[in-house]
């Protein structure tokens, strides 16, 4: 069982993160849209789907970050990544968006810390888009979908996956200065 309170925790601890690391400079802050009744994906073509698993004794965030792979989207983690535009194709535009998930997510992790003493954390996978579909599979305990708008040509999803070991109860909340204390930026080992 997942509580309300868990849920809202993990909810803020994204939402926070994505509006930090979505920051260009160039553009107002992102708009992010909080879903707990998750539709079914669309079919899509030209997007990339980076997962990363945020895990720990008693639970697993599979986190699946749905990215269009257009002009726009290209030129904005261009900004981002402070590299050329012309750099950004191929296995360098997918390693970019690995690393803003790296990012996004590592900040989560520290936030976590202060409820979990053992959290730790993947190294971001492309997937096919459509393994979205496919969710069920991993038995979520709860799914909740984060919407952002970062420009009106630029969006993406974050699809969060929240498993429990079996019989695991979770439950806790966070201070809400939690991860910006800790999002100074820590180099983590595993």
């Amino acid at each position: 069982m997942i509580t309300a309170q868990a849920i809202a925790a993990i909810d803020w601890l994204f939402e926070t993160s994505v509006a930090e690391h979505c920051r260009d400079g160039e553009l107002p802050p992102c708009q992010i849209t909080v879903r707990h009744d998750v539709p079914p994906p669309a079919e899509a073509r030209d997007r990339h789907l980076v997962a990363l698993n945020i895990s720990s004794y008693q639970f697993r965030i599979a986190a699946l970050f749905d990215f269009a792979t257009d002009r726009e989207s290209v030129a904005y983690l261009s900004r981002l990544s402070r590299c050329g535009e012309q750099a950004l194709a191929g296995q360098a535009l997918l390693d970019a968006y690995a690393e803003f998930v790296n990012m996004i997510c590592g900040a989560v992790n520290r936030g976590l810390h202060g409820a979990f003493l053992h959290t730790g954390m993947s190294t971001p996978n492309v997937l096919d888009n459509s393994c979205l579909r496919y969710l069920a599979i991993l038995r979520p305990a709860h799914l909740s979908l984060l919407e952002v708008v970062v420009s009106e040509t630029v969006r993406f999803s974050l699809t969060l996956c929240i498993c429990l070991a079996p019989q695991a109860t979770l439950d806790f909340a966070l201070e809400r200065t939690t991860l910006a204390e800790t999002s100074s930026g820590e180099l983590e080992l595993f």
